[in-house]
């Protein structure tokens, strides 16, 4: 693999603010997962990108504006939370179709993992969605960019986890086109840092879901739709983390830590704590010891 410095031919002169990082290409039969180019871009207002073909795996995700896609003989319109992907074969046209015009970031990989890397994930191999948080993306993309413009001998192992962390995380929040979704997730989202501000006061779940305007059972159900568990057990899971940083204190006392998370005894903090970590409260506290 031998770095070029020269931009690349596919890189669009129909920019502006650009922020664009060439790393290198990768060498043929490439096993591995090459990051070869990643930025970030704002379109100017007659921007258009056609393309038969491209020979990396790229996926483009627009931060803020307007457009339209075509992708595989499909129209889609772009709008902040947009992302698609494109590769070998894949006929695409991109263009901004308002008076907002796009900034979106852009990444492309190649080697044979990152096949494999893109053909598992739920936008590889040429589909357009929705990313539920925007800004959560953006700065997977930021530090993507940052670690590729350091180029040091780490730079392309950091990038190449980055991109698969990227990959899961579009996977993780992708909806198709799905406005009540969206509109569940961040219900959920809200309510998840309710329980983070307040789980050591929080008595029941009837009480969470009261504070939040939102029917107990609808709660449940969009835990178990985004996070495969109950919210019951995200509740317990964040009051035993909480407890564990209080008993690695060496003059901690079990009974105490149960009293102060509101346990009403100690015998039950301790079953709830094992359905966490694995282990008794007294044996955490004596693998944290010297």
């Amino acid at each position: 693999m031998t770095p070029v410095k020269q931009e690349p031919s596919y890189f669009s002169q129909q920019v502006t603010d650009t922020r664009r990082w060439f790393l290198a290409l990768p060498k043929a039969g490439e096993r591995g997962l090459i990051t070869v180019s990643v930025g970030c871009e704002r379109c100017l207002p007659d921007y258009v990108v056609e393309r038969e073909d491209f020979k990396l795996h790229c996926i483009e995700f627009v931060a803020e504006g307007e457009g339209t896609l075509h992708l595989g003989g499909t129209r889609y319109s772009l709008q902040p939370g947009s992302v698609f992907s494109y590769g070998p074969g894949i006929r695409h046209r991109i263009e901004n179709t308002s008076e907002r015009p796009m900034l979106k970031y852009f990444l492309d990989c190649g080697g044979a993992r990152a096949t494999a890397a893109f053909r598992s994930s739920k936008i590889g191999g040429g589909k357009s969605a929705n990313v539920l948080d925007v800004q959560e993306t953006v700065e997977l993309f930021e530090l993507l960019i940052r670690n590729a413009m350091n180029e040091t001998s780490y730079s392309q192992r950091i990038c190449a986890s980055l991109v698969e962390t990227l990959l899961h995380k579009i996977s993780e929040q992708t909806t198709f086109g799905q406005a009540s979704e969206a509109r569940a997730w961040v219900t959920c989202q809200r309510v998840k840092q309710y329980m983070q501000g307040n789980f050591l006061t929080a008595k029941s779940m009837a009480d969470i879901a009261k504070a939040n305007h939102v029917n107990p059972a609808y709660l449940s159900r969009l835990f178990q739709r985004f996070h495969q568990t109950s919210p019951y057990r995200y509740l317990v899971r964040l009051k035993m983390s909480h407890a564990a940083s209080l008993l690695l204190n060496p003059n901690a006392l079990v009974k105490q830590v149960a009293a102060e998370l509101d346990f009403s005894d100690a015998f039950h903090f301790s079953r709830s704590f094992k359905s966490v970590y694995g282990v008794s409260p007294e044996k955490f506290m004596q693998r944290g010891k010297p």
